[in-house]
């Protein structure tokens, strides 16, 4: 592949972007705090709920990352990004449906899907990342930094437990 150099990236392109995508993020966690709380109900396995419990307790501390970083750069976040997360999360409360008798296919569909989420958070933040050291300013970096550590325990924590779950099934 033969890559022409850019031109000096405009500053200003590269913050309407990272506003844009820093949106998008915050719209997923969103729509994450309306559905968590419903998997948690569905889950039967104690540390899957335990895991979703801590999953939201870690999306609302980044929501208030996201929004210092919000005000930090005097924007407010755009409301009409993330139909991505919305389609992701509807299709994961269509596919866990709660059955006492048959409660594995449920549980194995949250972890399923959580996994999903992380990891598409996950790569957001990770974008972000790169995006806010460009920006050049630190303290946009950090709490980007902040909430990729968090998701990506996150990440672990849902795969752990399903090495758990799948143990004793």
């Amino acid at each position: 592949m033969n890559l022409t150099p850019n031109k000096a990236l405009d500053i200003n392109a590269l913050r309407t972007a990272f506003i844009g995508q820093l949106s998008i993020l915050y719209n997923a966690k969103v729509s994450l705090t309306t559905s968590i709380p419903l998997l948690v109900k569905q889950a039967t396995f104690k540390n899957l709920k335990l895991a979703l419990q801590e999953d939201l307790e870690e999306t609302n501390q980044q929501m208030i990352a996201l929004k210092t970083i919000f005000n930090m750069m005097e924007e407010s976040w755009l409301n009409n990004h993330c139909l991505g997360m919305n389609v992701v999360m509807d299709e994961a409360h269509k596919q866990v449906t709660f059955d006492r008798e048959n409660h594995f296919d449920s549980d194995m569909s949250i972890l399923f899907y959580m996994s999903v989420v992380e990891n598409l958070q996950v790569g957001a933040s990770n974008m972000l990342n790169l995006m806010a050291l460009k920006l050049a300013y630190q303290p946009y970096a950090q709490l980007v930094r902040q909430c990729l550590d968090m998701v990506k325990d996150n990440s672990s924590l849902f795969y752990y437990v399903a090495e758990e779950y799948l143990q004793y099934n």
